[in-house]
């Protein structure tokens, strides 16, 4: 692949160049000034919600590109799927589609540089003490893109609208809410169910906001066609112009209420793949690289004058998960000498090329503020051994195999074959297990495969089919630190990432508290206590959380921001620094 990549100039675009060029010239030729902006993923965060701002909170480093060209009349960049028509309804996937959906539409708060949620559309908000009433007051003058108001009306419609009209991420963000009451045009209350300490993260500072005026009378969101193809939002940019599995081009909202945009114009084609992508930002046709790059391009491409790359933490995860209700997997002493046997650093150093953080045993990424440093997480080849020989599981016929009741240690683990750095990783654990006597056939199998069966349906109520499996979650997952508790529950109505079948008592029990927990004292306690159980008796074994890395051409424009769990694509990219939302 290395190869492919560095030396294949026969790569397959979607869209001829001639296009690119057609766009480019038919763009404005100088970015709008920077304007001032009032004192947010567009949301996700770490901090569950409190009855005042948490404190800012260092995440793991992300390198924040050098201020250099901090405007520019048009940006081009690459994509490697169609996205749709980018409303709400229509945007096909997590990433670069939500953060596409993001830069038309705002939610009333957005995170800043930390991951942290701030006041975006709303200037601020007041919780109950028992965490059920939201009190929100709305930032006055905003309009949205064909110029009307922005009211308190439109948040209640919007609400209302995506649980009548299902959508899987909105609609499940707002699960918890009872009632939506628009207060005149500048004030919400939202009555909650039941204390969500998630709530700030998964609705307020996700769902983004529709016009009342605009969707009032669509009854199919799915497939309604807008006049012009176009959405209105209140975000810095428009979509103006979609040719399908082709480009699509935005135009920047000169009067947004953050300040105007400092990219006049954005353009997106379509590649067929990741190696045409890159081919094209090597060739300077495209000016960044939606994607992240693959670990051996980042110091290839460092090498070009001008070329730069941003990286940071996404909050992705890399695993085994396993069938704790399975032999040899509901043996604890199994589990742990897999834990101890895996050396993480070399996995990051070999796999990644160092542009990963090594696993922590009790799942939350290292530098999140939520980490317990109290687990720990330890290579130790000698322990492992030490852990199954204390066990009774030994190797009684010298074959460099250990038996567990009378069978072989032995298991298969599966990989999706369109992996090709988990394919690596599990060939490397292979090897680290046979030091200890366990004997791992790696399966590669065809990824709706290998999804199928580890999460039949994307349901853990049906069961499960495989016995060991490298696995991963998005960012949310890590983002949403109420989520460990879905790792864990053993009702599959509560456990919904429950893939292992773990069942425990004191699980259960931490889990449901931390669900519901709305002290920031106590919350963080409690997700102290579940990361010590998940290190203690692993559902799960964390191997490192892949960094993100962004390649682009800093003389075309060098005003990036990474956020940490999102990357670079997300409105702070191109706004002015005076917009950027403070802790």
């Amino acid at each position: 692949m290395k190869g492919l990549l560095l030396s294949s100039r026969a790569w397959r675009i979607v869209v001829p160049l001639a296009l690119i060029v057609l766009l480019a010239a038919c763009a404005p030729s100088a970015a709008p000034a920077p304007a001032a902006a009032p004192a947010t993923q567009a949301p996700a965060a770490t901090q569950p919600p409190a009855t005042k701002a948490p404190a800012a909170t260092q995440p793991p480093a992300a390198t924040q590109p050098a201020a250099a060209k901090q405007s520019a009349p048009r940006v081009r960049a690459s994509i490697v799927a169609d996205e749709a028509t980018l409303n709400p309804y229509t945007y096909v996937t997590g990433t670069p589609g939500w953060n596409l959906l993001m830069l038309q539409y705002d939610s009333l708060y957005q995170v800043d540089l930390n991951g942290q949620p701030q006041p975006w559309l709303a200037t601020g908000a007041t919780i109950s003490p028992d965490g059920l009433t939201y009190d929100i007051k709305l930032r006055e003058g905003v309009k949205w893109h064909d110029g009307k108001p922005f009211t308190a009306a439109d948040v209640k419609f919007a609400f209302d609208y995506y649980v009548a009209n299902k959508t899987g991420r909105f609609a499940r963000a707002l699960r918890p809410v009872q009632s939506v009451t628009a207060n005149g045009d500048t004030g919400v209350t939202i009555k909650l169910k039941a204390p969500s300490p998630s709530f700030m993260l998964q609705a307020l500072a996700d769902v983004p906001i529709i016009p009342q005026h605009v969707w009032k009378d669509v009854k199919e969101p799915k497939t309604y066609v807008f006049p012009g193809g176009t959405n209105i939002g209140t975000g810095p940019y428009k979509l103006v112009e979609y040719k399908p599995d082709q480009y699509y081009r935005f135009e920047a909202n000169k009067d947004y209420f953050a300040g105007a945009p400092r990219v006049q114009e954005l353009v997106l084609v379509r590649f067929a793949d990741d190696a045409g992508s890159l081919a094209a930002l090597r060739g300077k046709e495209v000016d960044l690289a939606i994607r992240s790059v693959a670990p051996e391009q980042i110091n290839l491409l460092k090498q070009m004058p001008n070329m730069k790359i941003a990286q940071g933490p996404l909050f992705a995860t890399d695993m085994v998960t396993f069938d704790v209700q399975k032999a040899p997997f509901n043996n604890l002493a199994v589990r742990k000498a897999i834990a101890l046997a895996i050396n993480r650093q070399d996995l990051a150093a070999t796999v990644h090329l160092g542009n990963a953080t090594p696993g922590n045993l009790g799942w939350i990424h290292p530098g999140s503020p939520f980490f317990n440093p109290a687990v720990k997480t330890e290579f130790s080849v000698q322990k492992a051994q030490a852990a199954l020989d204390e066990a009774g599981i030994k190797d009684s016929n010298g074959d460099g195999v250990r038996e567990l009741d009378g069978k072989p240690l032995s298991f298969e683990l599966l990989v999706p074959s369109n992996s090709a750095l988990r394919l690596r990783m599990a060939e490397l654990i292979k090897e680290m297990l046979k030091t200890v006597g366990m004997k791992v056939n790696v399966s590669s199998v065809e990824s709706t495969t290998w999804e199928n069966k580890v999460w039949p349906e994307f349901d853990v109520a049906k069961g499960r089919d495989y016995e060991a499996a490298m696995w991963g979650w998005s960012a949310p997952v890590q983002a949403d630190t109420s989520q460990t508790a879905l790792l864990v529950h053993s009702d599959p109505a509560v456990g919904t990432l429950n893939l292992s079948g773990f069942k425990d008592p004191e699980a259960d029990k931490l889990a449901e508290a931390l669900m519901k927990e709305m002290d920031p004292a106590k919350y963080k306690d409690t997700l102290n206590k579940l990361q010590a159980l998940i290190g203690d008796k692993l559902p799960l074994v964390m191997l490192l959380y892949p960094d993100g890395a962004y390649a682009y051409w800093s003389n075309v424009y060098d005003g990036y921001k990474f956020i940490a769990g999102q990357g670079i694509i997300n409105k702070l990219s191109f706004l002015p620094e005076s917009a950027l939302p403070k802790p």
